[in-house]
């Protein structure tokens, strides 16, 4: 039996498997994709027609930001080895007819193999004597025991649940998840590149909030956006996520003065919270929880300090 079953296979919940591992803890990690990532998702085009066919793109998280010294330090690896490239500290400003000024902010970081690369690196480096990732199984809930939880017919000292809120809320019997808002993500593949911005915000839209130029994240110059909804526009084609392309492409259309080849969409059921708890992770001695839902911004950094804090707290509590 191992000591610790960790609900999510995305950044947050395998730095929390990683805490848990430095600690002597044995870790069952449980993921309902065939891939780790969660929404650090890619997705690889296909079919298109293109020469993109073949191209893995961000379809999930756009980019991330460091200013935390432990997750500064893993990012710094990654650089060193090629996994990670700074992409831009400037994107433009538009609204739903032009694209308008710039912003400046802290730098973006995006990934050449695309961010579910990064997640799978993390858990290549677990070591297999402490750690079994469990995959594709959909932990649906969980029984707490006199010793601890039972989890997939597991006993378990502890349980991480590392994933959106109102799935882990859920599963924890808790009624305090904040809002989460979804997504459709929308890839587009065009003859050439017609704009020149590397991403952009697009306000006061009710259509699309923010567009990633993939050609620049990667740095191929690929002519290939990505285009997010608003969560309203998201909200009303969940069921069919392509129904929302006319929409959001006669968007792109205006803001770039041209119409893709290609193009395909994803929905994101719980792409995003809408506010995260300042808390970095919450544990009642038996469940913790953590993800990009706390430590007071919903952005990827979050998730990986969220999910490396409940692992040392619950390494301290149970080791």
């Amino acid at each position: 039996m191992a000591d610790v079953a960790v609900v999510g296979g995305g950044i947050s919940g395998i730095a929390c498997a990683a805490a848990l591992a430095d600690a002597g803890l044995t870790v069952d990690v449980f993921d309902r994709g065939h891939r780790l990532g969660g929404r650090l998702a890619t997705q690889t085009l296909r079919d298109t027609g293109t020469p993109c066919d073949g191209r893995v793109v961000d379809v999930g998280a756009a980019y991330f930001t460091v200013d935390d010294m432990g997750f500064g330090q893993v990012v710094g690896d990654w650089i060193d080895r090629g996994m990670v490239r700074p992409w831009t500290d400037t994107f433009h400003l538009a609204d739903g007819s032009a694209v308008l000024g710039t912003k400046t902010g802290p730098m973006r970081y995006a990934a050449p193999r695309g961010l579910r690369s990064l997640v799978e690196d993390l858990a290549s480096e677990l070591p297999s004597d402490l750690v079994e990732i469990r995959h594709p199984i959909d932990v649906t809930e969980l029984h707490r025991t006199p010793d601890g939880v039972r989890v997939a017919d597991r006993d378990y000292r502890a349980v991480a649940l590392c994933g959106p809120d109102p799935q882990m809320a859920s599963l924890a019997q808790a009624s305090d998840a904040p809002l989460w808002e979804p997504v459709i993500a929308l890839t587009a593949i065009y003859a050439e590149r017609t704009w020149d911005f590397d991403g952009a915000f697009v306000n006061d839209d009710p259509v699309l909030s923010f567009i990633a130029d993939d050609g620049s994240r990667r740095g191929d110059e690929a002519p290939v956006l990505v285009a997010h909804s608003t969560p309203v526009m998201a909200a009303g084609h969940l069921a069919e996520p392509i129904t929302a392309a006319p929409a959001m492409l006669a968007v792109l259309r205006s803001l770039t003065g041209s119409a893709p080849e290609w193009f395909t969409a994803k929905r994101w059921t719980y792409a995003r919270p809408a506010h995260a708890r300042p808390e970095a992770y919450s544990f009642d001695g038996v469940i913790g929880r953590a993800g990009d839902g706390w430590n007071g911004e919903p952005r990827t950094q979050s998730a990986w300090v969220s999910g490396d804090a409940l692992g040392r707290a619950m390494g301290e509590r149970l080791r």
